[in-house]
């Protein structure tokens, strides 16, 4: 890797971050985009679109980063909801990978490559590239590989416990936000068709016996919905009939 490269794809990063960054301060502040930000405050009406041009809508600011960082997750969990709360979960595990990773690579695996003497043959190569931190500069043998290959599995079994507490973590802020919550049923609703009728019994009294015998503890109730569709187009076809006949003259009826 050459210097320069690595400075320039920097230099590029960095000016793409400050311009998403100068992009939302500004969007986040029109009033056509309030229902995208802060959806759930417009609901229930804690929040209300601003009508009235303002100059300072169009200035980029960062208030909102310190903003960002003063709600508590209790706090965040209740006034965005479970879904943005699962996907800030997904930055803060992405921000434990990577920081155990750079730890790792700075102070172990940045080092051992260095002291490493595969790439001292060709010294104009050395001052213009960067390779010799890389593994590419451990000498073909050597037993520093080994810190390599323990590295990695080091590293895979860290974030595979980082993925298991973030599930139970998540896990443990969901059913505590079902049992919080009212009951809403309609989320717990499935669909069954092609139920078979029993001789002398109807469609309901099928599917009450089936699910108090089988599922007793998570049956709650159901409903029979049937298609009227047919008698709808006979109830619209009447209702054609009967406006023709009294567009009929009453002497020929």
């Amino acid at each position: 890797m050459i210097l320069s490269a690595l400075l320039t794809s920097v230099a590029i990063n960095l000016g793409l971050c400050l311009l998403f960054f100068t992009l939302y301060s500004i969007l986040r502040k029109q009033p056509g985009n309030i229902t995208v930000y802060v959806p759930r405050l417009v609901a229930e009406g804690k929040v209300e679109e601003g009508r009235q041009f303002n100059l300072e809508r169009l200035l980029p600011t960062a208030g909102w980063v310190k903003k960002a960082w003063e709600p508590t997750e209790e706090e965040f969990l209740s006034n965005s909801g479970l879904d943005a709360f699962v996907f800030m979960r997904m930055f803060v595990f992405s921000l434990k990978v990577f920081t155990f990773g750079a730890i790792i690579g700075m102070f172990v695996l940045i080092p051992i490559n260095y002291l490493g003497s595969q790439l001292t043959d060709d010294s104009d190569f050395q001052h213009k590239s960067l390779d010799s931190f890389s593994i590419s500069n451990v000498n073909n043998g050597s037993n520093r590989l080994w810190i390599h290959f323990s590295a990695a599995y080091i590293f895979t079994g860290v974030v595979c416990y980082f993925l298991y507490y973030e599930y139970q973590y998540i896990s443990s802020k969901r059913i505590a936000c079902f049992y919080s919550s009212e009951p809403q049923p309609h989320q717990f609703t499935v669909l069954v068709r092609g139920i078979p009728i029993p001789p002398g019994g109807t469609c309901a009294d099928a599917v009450e016996r089936f699910f108090t015998e089988y599922h007793p503890s998570t049956y709650l109730s159901h409903s029979v919905v049937r298609r009227s569709h047919k008698l709808h187009n006979l109830i619209v076809s009447g209702f054609l009939q009967l406006q023709s006949f009294q567009s009929f003259p009453s002497e020929y009826v």
